[in-house]
């Protein structure tokens, strides 16, 4: 089911899907209602899934923070940190993160900082573990099953992913920094930038992906919120 409106909370979630239902004329109006520094960024991609996911990518974003909050969207600046993250000029404590992977395209948002992470599950060469992952955490995935192996490799990913996204240093921050455990009640929170806790929540998307989300903040959505593209093209046409 696709949400026909937007509904804030402290942790927002939302997932849309690129597939052939989508027509090019729903492209077509997402890419007129770009800004011509964002047209001319879309453009560069050569491949039309790469293409077509900037662009359900931007439109969700735009439509997700104009919605919480209450304003045009051409009122929406941007910026970016040191490392890369943007952030809106004009309301600094609105997070907001998006991430890709095969067909579906997914973004977070709060009032804190966060960090979303999708993959969709392929087989890896595990020795990548040896270069990015602690050592806690190869040491789990050798005590693991071989078939089970790439499950967690993922799991890993993602989650981590999440928190170098949340924390906006991008790979300033290693990846084997920092170690993930898995406890009976989940993921344990971590002691991570400022001293400040994270938190971390998985969601099922799709058979076959990995999901996860990760904040300081604790109040995650029990659901994910499916937008479809058509309610994307709706309304406001202010350029993006």
């Amino acid at each position: 089911m696709t949400t026909s409106k937007i509904h804030s909370a402290p942790i927002e979630v939302y997932a849309i899907q690129n597939s052939d239902r989508i027509s090019e004329q729903t492209y077509a109006s997402l890419f007129q209602r770009l800004s011509p520094e964002r047209a001319q960024y879309v453009m560069r991609f050569k491949q039309a899934n790469d293409y077509q996911r900037s662009l359900l990518g931007d439109a969700m974003l735009h439509r997700i923070i104009q919605e919480r909050l209450g304003i045009e969207r051409r009122y929406l600046e941007y910026a970016r940190n040191q490392y890369g993250k943007p952030y809106l000029k004009e309301y600094p404590d609105i997070h907001f993160n998006i991430s890709h992977s095969g067909h579906w395209i997914v973004c977070a948002v709060s009032d804190d900082w966060i960090g979303i992470d999708v993959e969709q599950v392929n087989v890896v060469d595990l020795a990548i573990a040896d270069r990015f992952f602690h050592p806690a955490e190869r040491e789990q995935l050798l005590h693991l099953h071989k078939n089970k192996r790439q499950s967690l490799f993922f799991d890993f990913w993602t989650l981590k992913e999440s928190y170098i996204k949340a924390v906006g240093k991008g790979l300033h921050l290693p990846l084997d920094s920092f170690a993930l455990e898995m406890r009976d009640e989940g993921w344990a929170p971590i002691m991570g930038e400022e001293g400040r806790t994270f938190f971390f929540r998985q969601y099922e998307i799709e058979e076959g992906y990995k999901m996860s989300v990760c904040s300081p903040c604790s109040a995650f959505p029990d659901r994910i919120q499916y937008i479809s593209a058509e309610y994307l093209t709706i309304e406001d046409h202010q350029p993006i």
